[in-house]
């Protein structure tokens, strides 16, 4: 990386200070899309590994006709304030 910003060093130093504003405008405007594009690759992966997560759990929460939503207030009974 060290010899790819002297070779851009190098071009952006013979540049008027017009090209050189817009040189540095066009690399931020790169930068930019570069994030803007690398949230949607790893939500994807995330998701892919989310999905593999809670596969992996069917069966451990017992199928006895609750909803979660039961299962959920019997859980929270568990840790009531006996006072």
């Amino acid at each position: 990386m060290q010899s790819t910003a002297i070779k851009i060093n190098s071009l952006l130093e013979n540049l008027e200070e017009e090209d050189y504003d817009k040189a540095v405008s066009y690399i931020e405007f790169l930068v930019t899309k570069r994030k803007e594009q690398m949230p949607d690759k790893k939500s994807s992966e995330d998701r892919i590994d989310v999905e593999a997560i809670v596969s992996s759990l069917t069966g451990a929460i017992p199928d006895m006709g609750k909803s979660l939503e039961e299962y959920r207030s019997e859980r929270l009974k568990k840790y009531e304030n006996p006072y």
